[in-house]
């Protein structure tokens, strides 16, 4: 009965809880509570499937820019369903019994310690804030940031129970379902951010000042959360693409990786292009030591990390003198290239010396007479390329169905032309200089080949899942290449890298000054107390303005205070409301406020995602001298009105409020916005559904929200205690991983690899502040510290 009772005070719990948030939830009512019900009987019903769902949609259910909310999200209705459902059907099929197996020690005490600490720091926090008021609005001033931030280790912890006891289970493969779900999620996040590329830049724009923020609203103050997650779950691509068992499956996990390598790449984040190398490094090193065999594994190279590397660091030669000359279209040819040579040493292998001679000869009189045709046609170059490479394509295929001499010699000779196809395609890009890199990026392509020919099978990929494992690594290294050295951000943003580090090491110290006594030190200023504290702990030059909330008799209104120091036009805190995606204009807002005099209130309807405006309506109310009467007045947006945008990349339209003014403040008691119908666009333009819809936003101003760092995030949160107990989860789930009972598990290189990989991203971002993301990462750690023997599987199931 001990167990079931449990297990039932557990789902009520969950569900009282998840059913008081989805009823408050701002959007679409009764759709909230309806989800929150069908997704708590979907997990009674099939008790794993959360393992594959939750991840894979963690990155897309972020709805705070349209609902207002801050504390709460849909991530929290989702874990709350989903073990309000897991644990009623525990509760009523429990025959009493610890189906999860035995319970680790040392995850008890970690887990008991953590909670400690976090509700010790949660404590501090309400007492910071001027004591605990409840509030399904606040901001990050208000003390429901402190739960914001603790309730991520808590819900983490409410799911474990489920995971042991699924794991228990040999035929709910819940290790292999959790790593299918963190693969689709690294999917889900990365279609995301190239959506948003593709609406608000170009997906081969890599000069625009547009850093990438997918659908992580928690970066409308900065921050790196997509970085975070993309570090996260990138090593779960690959185990997606080694652990595929039909070719459909690894199509697709290679579409990820390719897709996840552009998102990654087009983050322009420093500290994400250290964090993904040092992750899959370590990946490679743990799978080799692990299998004492290749890293490729079932991909079938046959290839250890260290030829892998040798790999890279050849296709990365290639990419870099390919783009140097002919820029996209010479690497997009070459690309071409590296694909038909991955089937040149078994074809060469097989033909005589004669043979071989017989079809260089054919190669090169065919594509010298074709580069000498193609002079003579409009876009000749481009269009000889595409003729050679569709029949060399063929005739690869045809080759390697039927092997015979003559298939054999017309693939050789069709795969000479198009390598002259290229080279001219190159000469006709950019000249001389790029004819001479093209033949030298011939030349290490090549030197590969001809070595593989003599060393036999063994040394080159031979199936056609190996021959693609390589392909895609090529993709991701030309990528590579093409960003960055494709744009003048990237180039600018690694030019500032000691200026920027300066930076941030002086944020860090006026973080860790905000522990004025022994109290702070050892227990912090209390979990999400940061920005508070960074608002009225630094010079008020630095201070970058704020809003609240107030009320005077029956009157709401929003107070918006200007940042005090000189703004451009990104810098201003903005409060906004999304509009409906077909707005066009002209629009006009009408406002009740008043002001201090010397004022501006800055009006602006733009196709904005999350932080960076592209197309704008502007206008602007100045405030002269003080007046605290309420005025009502109409203010036009000038601009062209939004040419609505292509169905496969549609731009979100925003409206938006700031304050022009050093240290100002405008009170605005009502909103609406009108387009050519008459009809009202905003909903809650009085507040009284305080700030309902309505949602923040810094487009360039970030530091006073953020530590930037996980390690200073956790001392100015929960001190040195918080610190410690935060290292010794961690460094316990990895020792475990790496080195204790659980390091020949297969998912446990995949795992370690995770937490290294966000790990090296926070050494330069707080990521923890970021609810959704602490949440996976908490789940990981406490369920590396499983309880079992050497050899205990999370999945019951070794890679193939």
């Amino acid at each position: 009965m001990r167990v079931r009772a449990i297990n039932l005070l557990l789902a009520l719990a969950a569900a009282l809880a998840g059913a008081m948030v989805a009823a408050h939830h701002p959007l679409q009512q009764p759709v909230p509570i309806l989800l929150f019900v069908a997704i708590a009987a979907a997990s009674g019903y099939w008790p794993s499937a959360w393992l594959v769902a939750l991840p894979a949609l963690i990155p897309l259910v972020g709805l705070a820019p349209w609902s207002g909310w801050l504390t709460f999200e849909e991530t929290d209705l989702m874990v709350l369903a989903i073990a309000a459902g897991g644990y009623a059907r525990n509760a009523i099929i429990s025959d009493d019994r610890n189906e999860g197996g035995r319970t680790s020690k040392l995850r008890v005490l970690l887990a008991t310690a953590t909670s400690v600490a976090l509700l010790i720091s949660m404590a501090r926090g309400f007492a910071d804030a001027g004591g605990f008021n409840f509030g399904w609005y606040q901001g990050y001033e208000g003390p429901m940031n402190s739960l914001r931030v603790g309730k991520s280790f808590f819900l983490a912890l409410l799911l474990i129970p489920l995971w042991d006891r699924l794991r228990a289970r040999a035929d709910e493969r819940a290790g292999m379902k959790l790593a299918i779900g963190l693969a689709a999620g690294l999917g889900s996040a990365s279609l995301a951010a190239s959506w948003e590329r593709l609406a608000f830049t170009d997906l081969l724009n890599f000069s625009s000042d547009y850093r990438t923020t997918g659908l992580f609203w928690e970066m409308h103050v900065g921050g790196a959360a997509l970085d975070g997650w993309l570090a996260l779950t990138a090593p779960f691509g690959i185990w997606a693409i080694r652990n595929a068992r039909t070719h459909l499956q690894w199509v697709v996990a290679a579409g990820v990786l390719v897709v996840a390598a552009y998102a990654s790449l087009t983050t322009f984040s420093r500290g994400l292009y250290l964090a993904i190398p040092i992750a899959l490094a370590f990946l490679g090193w743990h799978l080799h030591r692990q299998q004492g065999q290749v890293a490729g594994g079932d991909a079938g190279t046959g290839w250890r990390f260290g030829e892998w590397a040798v790999a890279v660091i050849v296709l990365g030669l290639m990419g870099g003198l390919v783009f140097s000359g002919s820029g996209y279209r010479g690497l997009l040819a070459a690309l071409g290239l590296v694909a038909l040579s991955l089937w040149l040493p078994a074809t060469l292998r097989h033909l005589s010396a004669r043979n071989r001679l017989i079809a260089t000869i054919c190669g090169v009189l065919g594509g010298l007479l074709l580069t000498a045709l193609a002079g003579f046609v409009t876009k000749g170059p481009y269009l000889l390329y595409a003729v050679v490479v569709v029949p060399c394509v063929a005739l690869a295929l045809l080759n390697r169905q039927q092997p015979t001499a003559i298939n054999g010699v017309a693939f050789v000779a069709s795969f000479v032309a198009l390598a002259l196809a290229a080279v001219n395609l190159a000469a006709h890009w950019g000249g001389v200089p790029a004819l001479y890199a093209y033949l030298g990026a011939l030349a290490i392509l090549l030197a590969p080949v001809f070595l593989a020919v003599r060393a036999g099978e063994k040394r080159w990929p031979t199936t056609l899942r190996a021959q693609g494992s390589v392909l895609v690594v090529a993709v991701a290294v030309f990528a590579i290449t093409a960003t960055l050295g494709g744009g003048a951000y990237v180039e600018n943003r690694f030019s500032t890298i000691g200026q920027d580090l300066a930076g941030r090491i002086r944020h860090w110290q006026h973080g860790m000054a905000m522990l004025n006594t022994g109290w702070d030190v050892a227990f912090g200023k209390g979990l999400g107390r940061f920005p508070a504290n960074y608002f009225f702990a630094i010079p008020d030059s630095a201070f970058p303005g704020t809003y609240r909330l107030l009320r005077e008799g029956s009157t709401f209104y929003l107070r918006l205070t200007g940042p005090r120091h000189p703004t451009s036009f990104g810098d201003l805190l903005r409060v906004s409301q999304r509009l409906p995606v077909g707005v066009s204009g002209p629009l006009r807002a009408t406002v009740t406020a008043r002001a201090e005099g010397n004022v501006a209130l800055h009006l602006e309807t733009c196709e904005k995602h999350l932080l960076y405006a592209h197309h704008c309506q502007i206008g602007r109310k100045h405030f002269k001298q003080a007046d605290g009467d309420w005025q009502t007045f109409e203010v036009s947006l000038a601009g062209t009105p939004f040419k609505p945008a292509a169905w496969y990349g549609p731009r979100f339209k925003v409206f938006s409020l700031g304050v022009q003014g050093m240290g100002k403040a405008v009170d605005i008691a009502h909103l609406s916005l009108t387009g050519p119908d008459g009809t009202n666009l905003l909903k809650n333009g009085s507040f009284r559904d305080e700030m309902a819809h309505w949602f923040s936003s810094s487009d360039r101003d970030h530091l006073p929200w953020h530590a930037k760092s996980i390690f200073v995030h956790v001392l100015v949160d929960q001190g040195v205690f918080g610190v410690a107990l935060f290292a010794a989860l961690t460094l316990a789930a990895l020792g475990r991983l790496t080195f204790g009972k659980a390091r020949d598990d297969p998912l446990a290189p995949f795992l370690a690899a995770a937490i290294i990989g966000l790990l090296a991203v926070g050494l330069f971002d707080s990521l923890l502040d970021v609810p959704r993301l602490a949440l996976v990462y908490y789940f990981v750690t406490l369920l590396a510290l499983m309880p079992g023997e050497r050899n205990a599987s999370f999945s019951h199931r070794r890679a193939n």
